[in-house]
């Protein structure tokens, strides 16, 4: 085989890539597949190291004229020591005779003559330094004499394979995290429920209190008769009050109701707002600073956009060590709507704003560390970007680009 056939077969095998939504056997059995049919071979495997770490396991075997043709199959390292041992020393064990082979021969009896196998070409795939694999090609037949291209069409595949079980542990690694994100974002919306829930009570309460004042006053058999508008004017800023807070508990209920849809800026915004305020009492006032239209909707659903803002808001106030301030801020910005949540807050130093964005980084007693990972995830996600400005003693700016989602198509 001339060596653009092997060029080209490489670059496929570079290619492979494991879907997102999928594990790593469909791309592990392409790239099989397309190494018995480079190198003409009858079976190619991927046999990978045991969980004791003491010899391999067949994962799967393919060939040129079959699907799966075998997978299961263990070898022994103590059983063979010799093979064993050259696994971990060398680069490639290319033997065209396997059954004469002084690294192969002892795989004669239990392994090479029951199927037929009479020469082997075997790349060990390493990670880190480390063995973790095989990728075995095998001829059967008579014996046959490997090639330098085949050699380092073997030795290359080994490589390609170990970027791609990497891949696979990068995608479970991060499907891992986003479960557990959803696990924290879940916990969080409990946490400020729970919140909201203990300022609504404490509200209440003084309302409650309010009103036993009035009755008290009314009870009194001879008070001015010129008190009774000022009792009802009481009793009417009661009632406005008790129904802000019954309209604000019916917002919260409302953010989960249904679908999740995208809505627009200024709705999110207003509706979020009322809670905001509640959450940060006698921390920070919120202030809203909005210059945007009625229909700019962005890119992300309503409870990402919520989620964004509630986060953001948080981390804000739990910066502020003084009675302080929060804006929020929105408008405009090309074919994108720009977002920005300030605060005046303690600020970060240079070390901890370079790791804000990392997993599971806090700085707080309680904190989860994947408030603001979950805001860039976010922002990321619906094709975004994020940054921050911090000065220690001046405050925090966090702010956000997002695209505008698309108009709905009109209708016919």
């Amino acid at each position: 085989m001339d060596r653009v056939a092997f060029e080209t077969a490489r670059l496929e095998l570079a290619r492979l890539r494991i879907p997102p939504d999928g594990g790593p056997t469909a791309a592990l059995d392409h790239a099989l597949k397309l190494c018995a049919r480079t190198l003409k071979c009858d079976r190619v495997g991927y046999w990978e190291l045991s969980r004791d770490g003491g010899g391999l396991v067949c994962r799967r075997v393919h060939g040129r004229a079959h699907d799966v043709v075998g997978a299961g199959t263990a070898l022994s390292g103590s059983r063979y020591p010799t093979y064993w041992a050259a696994l971990h020393e060398k680069r490639v064990i290319a033997a065209s005779d396997a059954r004469t082979d002084p690294v192969t021969r002892e795989l004669t009896d239990g392994y090479l003559r029951p199927l037929g196998i009479s020469s082997m070409l075997d790349a060990p795939v390493f990670r880190a330094g480390d063995m973790v694999g095989v990728v075995c090609f095998e001829h059967v037949g008579r014996a046959r004499e490997w090639t330098a291209d085949e050699i380092n069409f073997a030795s290359s595949a080994a490589d390609l394979v170990s970027m791609m079980l990497e891949q696979a542990d990068r995608l479970e690694a991060q499907e891992q995290l986003r479960l557990h994100i959803g696990d924290v974002v879940a916990s969080e919306k409990l946490q400020v429920l729970e919140g909201l829930s203990r300022a609504v009570a404490h509200d209440f309460a003084n309302l409650i209190a309010a009103v036993e004042l009035v009755a008290q006053r009314l009870r009194v058999p001879d008070r001015d008769p010129g008190e009774d508008g000022e009792l009802a004017g009481s009793l009417d800023s009661v009632a406005q009050v008790v129904g802000d807070m019954l309209g604000q508990l019916r917002r919260f209920g409302a953010r989960t109701a249904g679908p999740p849809a995208a809505l627009p800026v200024r709705q999110v915004v207003e509706r979020i707002v009322p809670i905001l305020s509640t959450l940060t009492r006698n921390i920070a006032d919120v202030e809203v600073e909005l210059d945007v239209d009625p229909t700019d909707v962005p890119a992300v659903t309503a409870d990402k956009l919520e989620q964004i803002f509630l986060n953001l808001t948080l981390n804000a106030r739990d910066a502020i060590e003084v009675h302080g301030r929060i804006v929020l801020r929105a408008h405009r910005d090309h074919d994108g709507l720009a977002i920005e949540v300030q605060d005046d807050g303690i600020g970060m130093p240079p070390g901890v704003r370079e790791r804000i964005w990392e997993p599971y980084f806090t700085t707080k007693e309680k904190g989860t560390g994947l408030g603001l990972a979950t805001v860039r995830a976010i922002v990321e996600d619906a094709g975004g970007h994020i940054d921050v400005d911090s000065e220690v003693g001046v405050g925090t700016t966090f702010r956000i680009w997002l695209p505008r989602a698309a108009p709905p198509p009109a209708r016919a």
